[in-house]
């Protein structure tokens, strides 16, 4: 009777201290592991692994971000709009302060579809590693046609109007609405409603052919002025051909102003 009972208490010890046991372990769970193919936002994500999960990284806020750094390492001017060309699984963070780095930048530089190498980290933790695809749009506000107008017409704040426009969708480059419309002449015909660009523009000459024009030589501290005939058109700042009025001789010279030409010895 007395082993039976020493049996029994035995028994109902070890019971207890598995149940113990049991209790303490209770709370301890293995981490949970972001897979490839559940969880990653894009193809090729290394897998990440976190704990309870404080926030979750959804598309707006992640290209919010992107939008931001990449204006500021590429000094963008205008408005950058970036949207993900693939669908976004919101990624899980385990903290609620987040940080995203761009690390490679696009080898073609910035157009309307490109991949960006990017690192998000969340606390302590890398929370991924991705190459990530997306379009783009830059808004800018430029010149645009408020008539047509013709070749070899000279411009005028009058004959354009300042529009926002996407200028990444443009196959030339566009004239910036802070360019003077004044100082541009038209090479070519823009239809109404048309963005002026580059290839349809010249800088409005400041000094025309056969104008006279007065030319200082200088050599260090010595200047000599002298009077000379411009044998081509010539903006601010361009070197153009000249004809000396006394010896006939043909010099270059850099354009100052609409009547003045230097010339370094």
């Amino acid at each position: 009777m007395k082993n039976f009972f020493a049996i029994a208490v035995y028994t109902l010890a070890c019971a207890s201290a598995g149940a113990q046991i049991d209790r303490l372990l209770e709370p301890i769970k293995p981490p949970a592991t972001i897979a490839k193919s559940a969880e990653s936002p894009v193809p090729n994500s290394k897998a990440v692994v976190l704990g309870d999960a404080a926030a979750t990284l959804g598309a707006a806020a992640f290209t919010e971000e992107l939008e931001k750094e990449l204006s500021a390492r590429l000094s963008i001017r205008g408005e950058l709009k970036l949207s993900l060309t693939r669908p976004w699984q919101p990624v899980k963070l385990p903290a609620a302060d987040f940080a995203v780095s761009i690390t490679e930048l696009p080898t073609s530089g910035l157009s309307g579809t490109f991949f960006l190498r990017v690192k998000v980290s969340s606390g302590r933790e890398l929370v991924g590693d991705w190459q990530v695809p997306l379009a783009a749009q830059l808004w800018q506000e430029v010149w645009v046609a408020t008539s047509r107008l013709d070749r070899g017409q000279s411009l005028s704040a009058a004959l354009v109007s300042v529009q926002k426009v996407d200028v990444l969708r443009e196959r030339n480059p566009l004239i910036s609405a802070e360019t003077d419309p004044a100082s541009l002449d038209l090479v070519t015909s823009v239809a109404a409603g048309r963005p002026l660009t580059r290839r349809d523009v010249v800088g409005r000459p400041v000094i025309r052919k056969g104008q006279v024009v007065e030319v200082v030589a200088q050599n260090g501290l010595m200047a000599i002025s002298m009077k000379a005939l411009a044998l081509e058109n010539g903006t601010t700042g361009k070197q153009i051909r000249l004809r000396n009025l006394e010896s006939r001789r043909e010099i270059n010279g850099e354009v100052i102003n609409e009547n003045k030409v230097h010339i370094h010895f």
